[in-house]
């Protein structure tokens, strides 16, 4: 199924399968879980557009994604995708604290990818929004942050979330 390197059009065919079919689903996510590195970030790409498609049919795999995206072995492009594919979930009633934690860490690591600071900063915003407390946490770090320092995608997510407040 994800042998070489599939281009966007083959992920796109795959998300549709994998949409219509369970059992397709199932087996990419045990690829994503499981599944060898090249492998598991091809699965990873189609899980994602699946998320953007219909996400209610990945709502009860969130515990799993987010233990596969906080794992310190999760290499960053992996990673980069699981976010992205938590962020098109909807939200949850109940915060996962371990989680939020883990999104300010990635949010200010100068470390860690661009892609994965922005969409990390992105999560934790959304998720702050029903808790006040870690609202005012994420606007404490937020505005003590040297943006300078930062690259471009990050302070466009700081911008444009300092506007909505």
């Amino acid at each position: 199924m994800l042998t070489s390197r599939p281009n966007k059009a083959t992920i796109l065919t795959l998300a549709q399968e994998a949409i219509a079919d369970a059992t397709m689903l199932a087996e990419l996510l045990h690829l994503v879980y499981e599944g060898p590195h090249p492998v598991c970030w091809h699965a990873a790409w189609v899980i994602e557009k699946v998320a953007q498609q219909q996400p209610s049919l990945l709502t009860g795999e969130r515990p799993r994604l987010v233990n596969q995206t906080i794992h310190p072995d999760t290499p960053d492009g992996l990673r980069r995708l699981l976010l992205t594919t938590l962020h098109h979930l909807p939200d949850e009633t109940e915060i996962d604290v371990e989680f939020f934690n883990f999104l300010l860490d990635k949010m200010i690591d100068l470390q860690s990818p661009p892609a994965v600071q922005a969409i990390a900063m992105k999560l934790a915003m959304r998720l702050s929004r029903t808790e006040p407390a870690l609202h005012d946490e994420l606007l404490c770090i937020i505005r003590n942050m040297e943006l300078d320092y930062y690259p471009p995608a990050l302070r466009s997510v700081t911008k444009r979330y300092s506007k909505k407040r």
